[in-house]
């Protein structure tokens, strides 16, 4: 019982420690990586989760309302030029769209940086990765990532035209992958 004990009591200093550990992204609002996991996703649209309509930055620090987009696809994805998984996907993400500007049915690819830089990094980030295509957009105080309850960065919400959530996925995504690109593709072409 004793060694049962000790084992118990390392570990409590063990989490404790690690609680003292800030993270690189997002550190200041709570905000972890985390491992890759998708969830809320639904083909069936009549079962999809309503999204709120929440306000972001957008690259003239004005505030927009989300559902400004209605009958649009958008794919919300919420990143930090401080952590290295988010920067890969910004590549992946800046494909896509540049990718599906041609499409009937258009697709709004929303990276909302999350970082105290907030749109200013952005901005600065864009021209050094040379990002063409997406636009730059924060979260000045974390309120979005907090309404939509956030817990790692990178991550994305793919919202249908109606507004509805299709599919949320925590963690870095490769999403100019053939097979989610043929998703999002039908998802664009839902009534």
């Amino acid at each position: 019982m004793a060694r049962f004990d000790a084992t118990i009591a390392a570990l409590g200093l063990v989490l404790a420690w690690a609680s003292f550990i800030p993270a690189a992204q997002g550190a200041e609002r709570g905000l972890n990586y985390i491992v890759p996991v998708a969830a809320g996703s639904s083909d069936v649209p009549a079962n999809r989760q309503q999204m709120p309509d929440v306000l972001y930055a957008d690259g003239s620090s004005l505030p927009v309302h989300l559902n400004r987009f209605h009958g649009i696809v958008i794919l919300l994805n919420f990143w930090s030029p401080l952590v290295p998984s988010s920067v890969k996907e910004m590549l992946y993400l800046d494909r896509l769209q540049g990718d599906m500007a041609a499409q009937k049915e258009p697709l709004f690819v929303l990276p909302i940086n999350e970082d105290k830089s907030a749109v200013a990094g952005a901005k600065d980030f864009f021209t050094r990765q040379k990002i063409t295509f997406l636009k730059p957009a924060a979260d000045p105080g974390g309120t979005m990532a907090q309404a939509l309850a956030v817990r790692g960065l990178p991550s994305s919400i793919l919202i249908d035209k109606h507004g509805r959530v299709v599919i949320s996925v925590e963690g870095p995504y490769e999403w100019d992958n053939p097979t989610i690109v043929a998703r999002i593709r039908q998802v664009m072409m839902e009534p």
